[in-house]
């Protein structure tokens, strides 16, 4: 049974740097290209991260700590959202298309 938590906490770990990784490329992109549909993936890539991390101390924690987990994974699920509609609202004002190329090549990189 040690093992098998053991081999579950590295698999959520690897998930959580992996997640993390391909924000920064994301986020990169969206930052020089400005589509907001990027920007919304990135973040959403974040947020996977953040929900890994958290799931991955949880697991140490006692049971009265991972009763909070609930109230801090819908924080965390709301944020996407806001940072969203933040930079949809920033968009409205300055309706400039991305690269269609950087967005293409950016994307296709995270749906193989």
């Amino acid at each position: 049974m040690l093992n098998l938590k053991a081999t579950f906490r590295h698999a959520v770990a690897l998930v959580a740097i992996l997640n993390l990784a391909y924000f920064g490329v994301e986020f990169t992109v969206a930052l020089s290209i400005q589509p907001v549909s990027l920007f919304a993936d990135a973040i959403d890539f974040l947020e996977d991260t953040a929900v890994n991390v958290l799931i991955l101390n949880a697991m140490i924690w006692s049971a009265y700590k991972r009763s909070t987990v609930g109230m801090l994974l819908a924080a965390i699920l709301f944020a996407p959202g806001i940072a969203t509609l933040w930079t949809a609202w920033g968009k409205i004002d300055s309706p400039i298309p991305p690269d269609p190329v950087a967005l293409s090549l950016t994307e296709e990189g995270h749906l193989r």
